[in-house]
């Protein structure tokens, strides 16, 4: 990622939380996608940001594209003079990093990649669980043909996805997202929202374990967007849980690491 930093720019590798581009049928994707929309009309679909909140995005990427490893200092000039603007906004998506859990400041060393552990990720994804969980008891786990659609289109556009885990990252946002804005409670949006950087950590592996990752996301989340057609609250529950937590235990069996440490 060289040059000025441009919205049109189809190099952009990686669309997270704020920084996603939809196709005409509104699901994610990138300006390159080739799915015969005009970029005027995807430019259209941007979602609202500020000039911090593409910085951020593009820092973001760079960590979960492994530019940024863990513990690597992050060089605001360096970041000033790559994406072509002042460093203010630059140091605003620092702080927002750093408050997300993305990045650490260090006095007399200053910012660098976090390193993140297989905790940070649990208590992320125990959080997020809760989180969708609160907003479907909220609405009585009721979805509209509508919204079910957006999900099965999703998960198709999942099931096409070989090895690129940043569109993936944006189609798992994309359907949790129906799921919790269905709740309306906006605070509750936010906070979910802000743990949105738990799948950074879990892309933040082998190029191998990020393929197999990728590969396994369209089962998965057919599990989800089943249940969710069910209208039944229990069990769409029960299966987020699942879904969340069953991340964990493998990552927990592949580390050999007891499951006395966390509490499912």
């Amino acid at each position: 990622m060289t040059g000025q930093l441009n919205l049109s720019d189809a190099k952009h590798p990686f669309y997270s939380v704020r920084y996603i581009f939809t196709n005409c049928n509104g699901l994610p994707e990138r300006i390159s996608g080739g799915s015969g929309c005009e970029v005027s009309e995807i430019m259209g679909k941007i979602h609202h940001q500020t000039l911090r909140e593409r910085v951020e995005e593009e820092i973001r990427a760079k960590i979960v594209n492994q530019e940024l490893l863990p513990g690597m200092r992050i060089v605001e000039q360096d970041i000033s003079e790559e994406l072509g603007v002042s460093r203010g906004p630059i140091r605003e998506a620092l702080r927002q990093l750093e408050q997300e859990g993305m990045i650490e400041y260090t006095r007399n060393v200053g910012c660098s990649v976090r390193k993140n552990t297989l905790e940070d990720l649990y208590e992320i994804y125990m959080l997020r669980s809760t989180y969708e969980i609160l907003a479907v008891r909220a609405f009585g786990g009721k979805f509209t043909e509508q919204e079910l659609k957006q999900m099965d289109q999703i998960l198709e556009q999942m099931g096409q996805l070989e090895d690129d885990y940043g569109s993936l990252d944006c189609c798992d946002y994309e359907l949790h997202r129906i799921i919790i804005e269905k709740s309306g409670f906006e605070r509750l949006i936010k906070a979910w929202s802000d743990l949105n950087y738990g799948n950074a950590i879990r892309f933040c592996t082998t190029e191998a374990r990020r393929k197999d990752i990728v590969k396994r996301q369209y089962s998965v989340h057919k599990v989800i967007v089943d249940v969710c057609r069910t209208g039944d609250v229990e069990k769409i529950c029960e299966a987020l849980n699942q879904h969340y937590m069953s991340t964990v235990k493998r990552l927990m069996e592949e580390q050999n690491i007891s499951d006395s440490r966390f509490r499912f």
